[in-house]
């Protein structure tokens, strides 16, 4: 079976079918298909993420994507009264008085606040009196020295942060979308490989040759071949698996993510500390970074319990391509790299099992900053370092201006950003330093 499109988008996770409504919407006469390898949109590693969203980011780039996005955020739910169980819950980054005064932090508050980045800082006594149970300072522990951890003295807490429900979010942009197009998505449809044809063709064996120009034209797929004028690629770590059969480049790697559920109902201590009241007006506890072991914890207030998880850096490899089992959580690695740095900080948390657990994987670029570019027919999202779902909105705005030629992407709310600061050859980004 052959068919023919205006645009073809292979993945259907939030930056692919926010990707889709954009261009749909701003090219109305364009038949566009998406195509993904799951049973519906988002059920990839959009559904694995942990759904929280921060403007929080160091780099000003990462902070104008992720601030204009939530602001769309913000007003699909109030405004448009689509509801994503968007809650500003707020970020909380526990540091120690040596993290805290470290260049890269006073760097870091020095462009959130150059860049209007809502933030404040609070010093341990508040805490002790906002986080019940914590556990500050280590005196005389012998094992917490052996663990290398950081006492708490200061916060670093963001009011316009929080957490959303992603399925939720992807509903959203996959119903404006089927709105606006004619053309049904295709699941459960696997993208074997892209077609790349010689412009124009000669009709010559081996073709394409060396000396001839070259784009590509389609996709290759389970369900026949499919072709179009444009190739939008939003698989995130699988870009490489498809890029590197026809020599484009993708400057991505991936790194399995892990998440727990631990369950707060029926532990007093632990159901107080979800449901601290002193940081929001949503009720319940910010997402929590330790300064210790990159272990970070996200309330779910809906479900009565945390989603725990790390940011582990060296010793978690980087993958050029994800296997089928990266994607299984290792119940061991809770209890032995992130569950002792836990129960430290908060002791609630002791002898409490995760009830369930699933994994995931972040698809980093160089840089940190997505990447967002053209390249032989095919426009490639992609590098969102685990945060495509705080960014998804600017960084599709951003594809539909760059397939549209557009100079400069409009974001919500007014801000532009040029459509090819985040490609490769007119990239213009600082590095990002805050990943978690």
């Amino acid at each position: 079976m052959t068919e023919k499109f205006d645009i073809i988008i292979v993945g259907a996770g939030i930056m692919g079918v926010a990707s889709a409504y954009y261009l749909q919407k701003n090219n109305p006469d364009k038949t566009i298909l998406l195509v993904d390898s799951q049973p519906d949109a988002g059920q990839a590693n959009t559904a694995m993420s942990a759904a929280a969203v921060r403007n929080m980011f160091a780099s000003t780039t990462n902070q104008l994507l992720t601030d204009t996005t939530i602001d769309f955020f913000r007003h699909i739910q109030e405004n448009l009264r689509f509801n994503l169980a968007l809650h500003f819950c707020g970020y909380l980054w526990l540091l120690s008085d040596y993290q805290f005064k470290d260049p890269s932090v006073q760097n870091w508050m020095q462009r959130m606040e150059t860049n209007d980045i809502s933030y404040r800082v609070i010093e341990r006594p508040e805490l002790q009196k906002s986080l019940p149970g914590l556990v500050a300072e280590f005196p005389d522990d012998e094992e917490a020295s052996l663990m290398n951890l950081n006492p708490v003295d200061y916060a670093l807490f963001g009011s316009e942060c929080g957490v959303l429900d992603p399925s939720l979010l992807v509903q959203f942009y996959k119903e404006e979308f089927l709105k606006l197009s004619k053309i049904k998505p295709r699941f459960n449809l696997t993208v074997n490989k892209l077609l790349l044809e010689a412009t124009p063709s000669l009709g010559l064996p081996g073709e394409p040759l060396a000396w001839q120009d070259k784009q590509v034209t389609g996709i290759q797929s389970s369900e026949g071949t499919f072709h179009a004028d444009r190739v939008v690629l939003a698989v995130g770590p699988w870009t490489n698996a498809l890029l590197d059969p026809v020599g484009i480049p993708s400057y991505v790697k991936a790194k399995k993510r892990q998440l727990f559920i631990v369950a707060a109902s029926d532990h007093p201590q632990l159901e107080e500390l979800l449901f601290t009241p002193k940081f929001s007006d949503a009720g319940f506890i910010p997402f929590t970074i330790l300064p210790s072991g990159g272990v970070y914890f996200r309330g779910v207030p809906e479900e009565k319990s945390f989603w725990v998880g790390c940011g582990d850096k060296v010793g978690r490899a980087y993958k050029y391509n994800m296997e089928s089992d990266d994607y299984n959580a290792e119940r061991a690695y809770y209890e032995q790299s992130m569950y002792p740095v836990l129960i430290k900080y908060f002791p609630a948390f002791a002898n409490i099992r995760p009830t369930n657990m699933w994994a995931g994987a972040y698809a980093y670029s160089v840089d940190a900053i997505p990447l967002v570019y053209e390249h032989s027919g095919v426009i490639v999202v992609t590098g969102a370092s685990g945060s495509g779902i705080m960014k998804a909105d600017a960084i599709a705005r951003i594809a539909d201006a760059l397939y549209r030629d557009e100079k400069d992407a409009q974001l919500f709310g007014g801000r532009t950003i040029p459509s090819r600061s985040l490609g490769l050859t007119h990239r213009k980004v600082e590095i990002e330093s805050v990943i978690i």
